[in-house]
């Protein structure tokens, strides 16, 4: 089995500044809570409301209102899109684990087709990435969709923030949401 040590512990050892077994053993145990905090993945179960103050690139009269359920590396999401008197809920799930799955995509006129995705945490566990691409048969002929969302938690869990950037018909999108805890 192989052990991967802190740089700061592998540097240490290498200068010879860690001689014993002793002093290697006692600089381990001080370092395991802070491995074990490094080691944790942001969880954003929860009910959140949009910030429109803090959100830019959406359309003035969107409010977003998400429940979202996280258990380990999976995520299920519920998202109320309002735009004006109309309410569209939004179902969708990720699975953190870095390999291509399928997932419904479609089209704002509502042709639907079946898109590949790519789901992973971010390196610091504080948040994590989708990338997603559909390919859809229009009466113009073939329209390939593109989307990357980023999600970040901050403020000691109280906030979300998701960047998105679109790629399809009407050209790039990018947007920045910005959601607090409720």
């Amino acid at each position: 089995m192989q052990c991967a040590l802190p740089v700061e512990v592998l540097i240490l050892l290498h200068l010879g500044i860690i001689m014993t077994r002793t002093k290697l053993i006692i600089v381990l145990i001080l370092l395991l809570p802070l491995l074990a905090i490094a080691g944790e993945k942001a969880n954003f179960s929860g009910q959140w409301m949009m910030d429109k103050a803090k959100s830019s690139g959406l359309p003035e009269n969107m409010e977003q209102k998400m429940r979202v359920k996280q258990e380990g590396d999976k995520l299920e999401l519920e998202t109320d899109l309002f735009i004006g008197d109309d309410v569209q809920t939004i179902h969708d799930s990720y699975t953190f684990n870095g390999q291509e799955a399928d997932f419904p995509a479609r089209l704002q006129s509502g042709q639907q087709t079946t898109g590949k995705r790519i789901a992973k945490w971010n390196e610091d566990g504080k948040g994590f990435e989708v990338r997603e691409t559909a390919t859809f048969d229009t009466p113009e002929g073939k329209v390939t969709t593109t989307m990357q969302r980023k999600w970040t938690i901050a403020d000691e869990g109280k906030t979300i923030v998701i960047e998105l950037n679109h790629t399809g018909p009407n050209g790039p999108i990018s947007t920045k949401r910005t959601f607090n805890r409720k």
